[in-house]
């Protein structure tokens, strides 16, 4: 298995052997280009470009014998044999710059004094050298003088293979430039074939995404690191993104469910209502004195039941959503127990149920605890409100806090009639009401257990139900001390 590389280990490696590759063949194709001209040299196919200037010395020693047939012309037809016609050309001048003959072109007036201080030296002219070479009597005397215009280049005797000695140096220098642009063509390929099949499953699930489609998966390896990075985190967000919107259609699916079974308890309370007071109206004021009260008793039973629905619900609307935030204070857990005690107390007095209460303090240092007490209370409120629903006359109630340096433990547990066997797993769901007759019969939404769960996970506990060992059940729940 190949190990992934970083882009930056990738790019320099493919990077040094597009550098290795181009100057290996830049040097082979260079080694060829030399065996080539120096069999074409050999040959006498390509002339080298100091060939013309070899030659000097022999035109110059034909014209120190000969300067006087030389500038006469009649030495004219030796001088042209002597000459090269391909590559050089010459023109004769006397000593005070007239033009004899020759093919030279030269456009630049000379006299006297230009050729006595050019002679036996060389000038650039356009595209050629020119060579001053004297001509002198046989006496001695100067008489003018040879101007000899050649190339410094390389030339071929024949001019048929003139493109290819250019096609030979185009190559000699563009061959390195030639060969980087191919191996960048061609590992830049490999690096694109490396990338490309989880770049295009990349492209074809941000499109499948984009059309609310997350039943695919991405699976493809890279040996690039960051590429394996990104394919990984990407199906980690397409997991989540799934996992996302089942939760939200599972949740769509509890409001429908919850909306639906709001209406429905809603329905019982509100029918009673209208029924009594459309009984009301049609007495017409009619109506037995003793029987008055039982019917505003029941209004007001029944406006109570559907009141409660609604705030119970007003609560889930705002645990549920994303910005709710508890606002934790220092509470001293003495005082806050006293509170809520004696509230209890009186709430149990109407069913002459006893109530008490437990503490349990464990710690060493015993300073304030942080928690949100509204929210802490409401959790307990549901709680105490399910015993006493539950719990017969005469009956028996326990709050048992236990403190310890780590957190907060708090159980309420009563002796009615306890929890079904087959709902322990369910009593802390929407609308969880039981299987027992009578459930409906006491005004029970099934939401008060729900809110507690929501409440508690919020600050960072849990939460259980479970049964006693004879009778009755317990509701336990603990949060963390935050330091």
């Amino acid at each position: 298995m190949i190990r992934p590389r970083s882009i930056k280990s990738t790019f320099a490696r493919h990077f040094s052997w597009v550098i290795v590759c181009s100057l290996l063949t830049t040097l082979v194709t260079w080694g060829l280009l030399f065996l080539l001209f120096n069999y074409f040299f050999n040959h006498d196919i390509i002339l080298p470009a100091n060939h013309y200037e070899g030659q000097i010395p022999v035109i110059s020693e034909y014209v120190r014998t000969e300067g006087d047939s030389v500038i006469s012309k009649q030495g004219q037809p030796a001088l042209e044999r002597l000459i090269p016609s391909e590559g050089m050309s010459y023109r004769v001048v006397s000593l005070s710059g007239d033009f004899l003959y020759g093919d030279l072109e030269f456009h630049e007036p000379l006299n006297k004094s230009d050729i006595l201080d050019r002679l036996n030296q060389t000038f650039s002219g356009i595209n050629q050298v020119i060579k001053y070479i004297p001509v002198q009597s046989d006496q001695g005397d100067l008489l003018g003088a040879l101007l000899l215009g050649y190339s410094l280049k390389v030339k071929t005797a024949n001019p048929v293979f003139s493109p290819l000695v250019t096609f030979g140096f185009l190559t000699f220098f563009l061959s390195p430039f030639l060969y980087v642009i191919i191996f960048t063509y061609i590992f830049g390929r490999r690096f694109s074939r490396k990338i490309n099949n989880p770049l295009q499953q990349l492209l074809h699930g941000a499109e499948r995404i984009k059309e609310r489609d997350l039943h695919f998966s991405i699976t493809e390896n890279c040996s690039i690191t960051e590429v394996n990075q990104l394919t990984i985190a990407f199906e980690e967000m397409r997991q989540e993104l799934e996992q996302s919107i089942e939760r939200e259609w599972k949740l769509e699916q509890e409001r429908s469910t919850m909306f639906a079974a709001l209406a429905h308890d809603l329905r019982t309370p509100l029918t009673i209502i209208q029924g009594h007071v459309e009984g009301l109206m049609q007495m017409n004021g009619d109506i037995r004195e003793e029987r008055l009260p039982q019917y505003l008793q029941v209004i007001k039973r029944n406006t109570n039941r559907a009141s409660n629905l609604l705030q119970d619900m007003n609560t889930i609307a705002e645990i549920e959503k994303v910005s709710f935030q508890l606002n934790p204070i220092p509470m001293d857990i003495d005082e806050f127990i006293d509170d809520k005690e004696a509230e209890y107390v009186a709430l149990c007095r109407e069913k002459n149920i006893t109530f008490q209460t437990e503490l349990t303090d464990k710690r060493g240092v015993k300073p304030l605890i942080s928690f949100d007490p509204y929210r802490i209370i409401q959790v307990l409120d549901n709680l105490v409100a399910n015993s006493i629903r539950y719990t017969p006359h005469s009956g028996k109630i326990l709050w048992s806090v236990e403190l310890t340096e780590q957190q907060v433990s708090m159980a309420i547990t009563d002796n009615g009639t306890g929890f079904h066997n087959q709902d322990l797993e369910q009593v802390f769901e929407q609308f969880y009401q039981g299987h027992a007759r009578s459930v409906r019969q006491k005004g029970h939404s099934g939401l008060g257990l729900y809110i507690a769960k929501l409440l508690v996970q919020h600050h960072s506990g849990h939460i259980i139900a479970e049964n006693n060992l004879h009778v009755g059940a317990t509701v336990r729940f603990t949060f963390p001390i935050k330091k």
